[in-house]
Order: structure tokens, then C-alpha cells, then sequence
């Protein structure tokens, strides 16, 4: 056993060693309390050293960070045309911050009465929460209700009504959401649940390795924060493609083998479609309808002057007349069925 003194001076020791071969000294206190920082380059900046945190190790590749900052470029260049005509102001939102980290790390900086809104990415897993700093949650909710943003805004309790407003701005998002994620995934996004109970969030989002993405929104000189927090179990499914250059290149489409559209149309050219013609209709009472004997005859409401209607697979398609093909009655296409055409002697 080495006693505090020795093991001071074994590691003084190995710093002054390392200091004659012109590097960079580390601090063991700083790379334990300060994981992920990088140390700065020697003078000829050959190397460079970034310490690793083993009790919180990264889940995101730096690809997969790109792809996922690609995809919330591309929405904030979205909502700066779509909030603006939703909220009847300039609103100027621009991408800020990229961090991954666990969950309960992150909602410790929030205040209380933040309003989390948890997002569904079916087919994905789990949801996708979203946040929006107090100061931008006010300003929204004055303009919404006919205020005038003034940039003050006084802290208060986000009644019932407040939190119904800030949900129809979460679900007018969601289709451009949908649209910034379509070149990696076919997504469709949907607003689950919100709720202002911490600690309910974080029960449903557990120690979870998250990846926050913060986008800046300035509305008439006030800047605040819209925060997304996405889990890494919920991108593990599209893990293969959150990659930069799929990003670029877009989501290829599948396209169908002519060969295979052929035989499909081929297919359906000997599908059997049901064909009708109406002679015409008649109302009769039960009692006519039990007195009927052979040899009477039924009046309808269609003259034989009038064409007849022809319906294709229960729907009215053509004018026709009746006549003799051969030894087999037939009919005579004269015209395309018009829903309210009132001058139907003209198709005669």
C-alpha cells in the first residue's frame, strides 16, 4: 500500500516527465469531473488529446450528429416560412446547439411550469420531447391571443387555455417535421401528450441517452430557445442511414420494374367489371305487389324515348339505347353520364 504522500509524488513525478517532452500536462481532477473536453494542441499541433467519459460514453457517431444537424437545418429553414403566416409576426429560427448526454442531466436546467410536449415518430420507438424556453412561450401566447409583443413578459402559471395554444403550435410543426426527416426516413410525427409534471417526463424518459438539438427563435428582437430532445433508441432503428451523405443524396424512392407494371396492367385488363342498365323504376304498393297475375303490366318512370343510364361496377357512367344485336338485345353508347344534366334528349 502506497501512502497519499508516495502517491502524490508518483504523480508529480510523471507530469515533470512529461513536461520535459514538451507536452501538455493533464489535470486527473479535471478529466473526471470535466468529461469530453478536448486538451489544446502542442506547439506544432501534431496531436491532440480528448479525454472519454467511461461512466457516460457517446452513443451518437459523429455521422449519424450530421445527418440528425442536416435534417434540423433543413426544418429550421422550414419554419421560418411557416411560422411566420401561423403566428402573424417575423420569426427568424436558426440551428444553435448540438449536445448529446443523458436525460435527467438536461431537465435539471429547466424551470419549473416548462410545458414538455412528447411527440410520437411512428414507425420509431418512444417519443421525442419538445420544449420552449418561458420568455418565447409568453410572446406566442400574447400574439396568439391579439396582444402586442412589447419583449416583456411577466412569469406566471400556464393555465388550460395557454397550454391548448402552445399544443396547436407544436401540432402546426409536426408536417414540417415530418417533411425535414422524409429524406432519411419516411416518418410520420404526432403529438402525443404535453404536461408540465417533471417528473412525470422524466419517468417516461428514464436515464436515457438523448441528443439535444436547440434551435434559436428570435420574434421582434427576443431570442429564446426551442429544444428537441430525441433518444438514442429511438434513432437506433434508422441508425444505417443517418449518414451525411444519404442525407444529400435523398432518400431514393423505389421505383417500380417496368416488366412488372406491365404484367400488373396486363392483370387488371382481364379483371371482370359488372355492367347494369336501367330500364327504369316503379313504386307499388304491397297490395299491387301481391295482386300482380301474368300478362299485367308494371308502368315505369322511364319513357322509351328517353336514353337509358348505364352503370359500371354500381356506378353511373354512360347514356345508352336499347336495341337488337343479332338475335341478343344490346345497347347503343351515346354519351358520358352527367350528374345534373337535365337535358338528357340531347345525348338521343
Amino acid at each position: 500500500m502506497l501512502a497519499q504522500s508516495e502517491i502524490d509524488a508518483l504523480l508529480s513525478g510523471a507530469i515533470n516527465i512529461d513536461q520535459k517532452h514538451g507536452e501538455d500536462s493533464l489535470n486527473l481532477a479535471d478529466m473526471l469531473n470535466q468529461p469530453g473536453e478536448a486538451a489544446k494542441p502542442d506547439a506544432g499541433g501534431e496531436k491532440k488529446i480528448q479525454t472519454y467519459n467511461f461512466w457516460s460514453p457517446a452513443r451518437f457517431s459523429k455521422d449519424q450528429m450530421r445527418a440528425v444537424e442536416l435534417v434540423h437545418e433543413d426544418l429550421s429553414e422550414r419554419l421560418t416560412t411557416s411560422l411566420p403566416t401561423f403566428l402573424r409576426t417575423n420569426v427568424r429560427p436558426r440551428l444553435a446547439l448540438m449536445e448529446q448526454g443523458r436525460f435527467h442531466d438536461f431537465i435539471n436546467d429547466f424551470a419549473e411550469q416548462t410545458l414538455f410536449h412528447l411527440i410520437s415518430l411512428a414507425p420509431l420507438p418512444g417519443h421525442m420531447v419538445l420544449t420552449l424556453s418561458h420568455n418565447i412561450s409568453y410572446l406566442i401566447l400574447e400574439q396568439r391571443l391579439g396582444g402586442k409583443i412589447e419583449g416583456r413578459f411577466t412569469e406566471r402559471s400556464l393555465t388550460e387555455i395557454d397550454q391548448s395554444l402552445l399544443r396547436g403550435l407544436v401540432e402546426h410543426m409536426l408536417g414540417d417535421v415530418k417533411s425535414a426527416w422524409s429524406k432519411v426516413a419516411s416518418l410520420e410525427p404526432s403529438l402525443e401528450d404535453s404536461t408540465i409534471n417533471q417528473h412525470w417526463v422524466q419517468m417516461m424518459m428514464g436515464n436515457e441517452r438523448v441528443l439535444l438539438i436547440a434551435i434559436e427563435i428570435n420574434i421582434q428582437g427576443v431570442t429564446g430557445t426551442m429544444s428537441f430532445f430525441i433518444p438514442f433508441n429511438t434513432l437506433k432503428p434508422i441508425a444505417d442511414v443517418l449518414n451525411p451523405h444519404i442525407w444529400i443524396a435523398g432518400r431514393k424512392e423505389h421505383q417500380m420494374d417496368p416488366v412488372a407494371r406491365q404484367v400488373a396492367i396486363q392483370t387488371m385488363m382481364k379483371a371482370v367489371i359488372p355492367i347494369k342498365v336501367i330500364l327504369g323504376n316503379a313504386d307499388l304498393t304491397l297490395k299491387d305487389l301481391m295482386g300482380l297475375s301474368i300478362g299485367d303490366v308494371i308502368e315505369l318512370d322511364q319513357s322509351v324515348e328517353n336514353p337509358l343510364v348505364v352503370q359500371v361496377a354500381n356506378k353511373k357512367q354512360f347514356y345508352a339505347s336499347v336495341g337488337k344485336s343479332r338475335k341478343r338485345m344490346g345497347i347503343q353508347i351515346n354519351g358520358v353520364y352527367r350528374e345534373h344534366d337535365d337535358t338528357q334528349a340531347s345525348y338521343r
